[in-house]
């Protein structure tokens, strides 16, 4: 792919107006929520992202946005991406893409980094060229939108307007009457995309990656005593359990205490939840 066909950029929002108990309960941004022991939301972002540009040919630049209210992501290492940010508070999507895309050419590849993806990425960014269009939209078979887009910079930099701009209420509108503005839908019978924004909708993904088994996650420099039990449970670095403890479908970030014997269910805890 070369010339105005060609995916240049591959950029994440992985920032968060307003921390979700979620995410003060973890202490830290979207991407650096462990999916496994070993691998980090950010971690596979960046695995998929490799293979993508294996199967194009060539490898976009990768960067992630954040606003300056979120935490940076450990899980990207400043030799792999940048991190840009940008207050969407005050700019709205619309807004930060349109920067974004000011010198910038070709197509950028826009995700919503705190998902985890169904199918391959590869498999998603044939769908989305195989539109032909200046803005290429994946949505859920039922139309809700995934946050996956492959738009060209062009496209972006003729949002029009100023101050707070949401793509998808503002921006698109607009688009569409000067750029061919396309969606294509995923199949029936499963999500294309799986959001995390609150503790269910983690724990959800998390099932799905761990593939329907039962599942804790324990991650080093936690604290977990060998007779507690736990099921859907995410246990930070920071956090302790003691003897005898019963924890299911919660998360417990840094500061978070679950005594001996205490039986906790269906909780976001740590030092600032």
């Amino acid at each position: 792919m070369s010339g105005a066909n060609a995916i240049r950029q591959m950029l994440l929002f992985a920032g968060a107006v307003r921390a979700t108990p979620l995410l003060k309960a973890a202490g830290r941004n979207v991407l650096d929520l462990p999916l496994t022991a070993d691998e980090t939301v950010g971690q596979r972002w960046i695995a998929a992202h490799e293979r993508l540009g294996e199967h194009l040919g060539s490898a976009p630049d990768l960067g992630v946005l954040i606003d300056r209210h979120s935490s940076k992501p450990a899980s990207m290492p400043s030799d792999r991406s940048s991190v840009e940010p940008d207050d969407v508070a005050f700019l709205g999507t619309g807004g930060v893409l349109r920067a974004a895309a000011s010198e910038r050419q070709g197509l950028m590849l826009v995700a919503t980094g705190g998902c985890v993806l169904r199918q391959p990425l590869t498999e998603v960014v044939d769908l989305l060229l195989g539109l032909d269009a200046d803005v290429a939209l994946l949505a859920e078979h039922d139309g809700t939108p995934t946050g996956i887009m492959l738009v060209s910079a062009e496209a972006m930099r003729a949002i029009p307007g100023s101050g707070y701009l949401d793509f998808k209420e503002q921006c698109l509108p607009k688009i569409a009457q000067t750029h061919r503005v396309r969606v294509a839908y995923a199949s029936r019978g499963q999500r294309a995309s799986l959001p995390m924004r609150d503790r269910e909708q983690y724990l959800e993904a998390l099932g799905v990656v761990h593939g329907g088994a039962p599942f804790a996650i324990v991650e080093r420099g936690a604290e977990v005593n060998a007779s507690a039990r736990m099921r859907e449970a995410v246990v930070l670095r920071g956090a302790r359990v003691g003897a005898g403890a019963v924890v299911a479908r919660c998360v417990l970030g840094p500061g978070s205490v679950v005594t001996k014997g205490q039986v906790l269910t269906d909780r976001s805890t740590g030092a600032t939840a």
